[in-house]
């Protein structure tokens, strides 16, 4: 049962995740697909240079909520009755919490409702981390405000912003002298995901061609 469960979180996380709040925000509202625009990246920077700071507002909104649901839905679903008496039951909940952010964060890279091309997932990673982890999330998010102040860089500072999540997350642990394996596993994967899926923009930085905040797309 408790499999069949864990399942179900994945699924409903990976349904919210394929809601891509961007190419609905350009299509319903510009009448153009943002995945054919500047980085052809579904997401909020993306949205930014091409449409403006509204659009980009409100597609930050949608993935950014939809990462919370995915996991306040989890949290639903574990606490009902239907898994009264399953031993370890509190491994159980941390594996789901982190299987719902998975299932959101796949959702939005590779979106089924729009031709699993998505975006990069910081947006929805950072809704469901901060309702799932909120301390270790806004100390990361503290380390995205510092990069994007002193150098303008969204992605770089994304990047750093999801490693220092990993390692936050590990000072955490010894600070509280305890810990918990999939919270441990994923503060590892998840991390390593967004990074890898901002390659494109690891390219850029180093070879110095990477747009700053205000620089728009042509």
């Amino acid at each position: 049962m408790i499999y069949l469960t864990l399942a179900l979180v994945f699924t409903i996380g990976y349904l919210l995740g394929s809601i891509s709040f961007a190419v609905v925000i350009s299509k319903t509202f510009y009448k153009q697909d943002i995945r054919n625009f500047g980085s052809g990246n579904a997401g909020m920077t993306n949205v930014l240079r091409t449409f403006g700071k509204k659009a980009a507002a409100a597609t930050f909104a949608g993935d950014f909520f939809k990462g919370v649901f995915s996991v306040v839905i989890c949290n639903a679903i574990m606490n009902s009755q239907q898994l009264a008496g399953v031993e370890n039951i509190e491994f159980f909940r941390d594996l789901a919490l982190y299987i719902a952010v998975a299932g959101a964060l796949f959702g939005h890279l590779k979106p089924v409702f729009f031709g699993f091309k998505g975006g990069k997932g910081i947006s929805v990673a950072f809704g469901a981390m901060m309702a799932g982890t909120p301390p270790i999330t806004a100390a990361a998010f503290g380390v995205w405000l510092v990069v994007v102040a002193l150098t303008k860089y969204v992605s770089l500072a994304s990047i750093l912003a999801v490693a220092g999540y990993t390692v936050f997350t590990f000072i955490s642990f010894m600070i509280s002298g305890s810990y918990s394996i999939p919270h441990g596993i994923a503060a590892v994967i998840l991390p390593a995901i967004i990074i890898y899926a901002h390659r494109s923009n690891i390219k850029r930085l180093m070879a110095g061609t990477e747009r700053k905040i205000g620089e728009k797309s042509k």
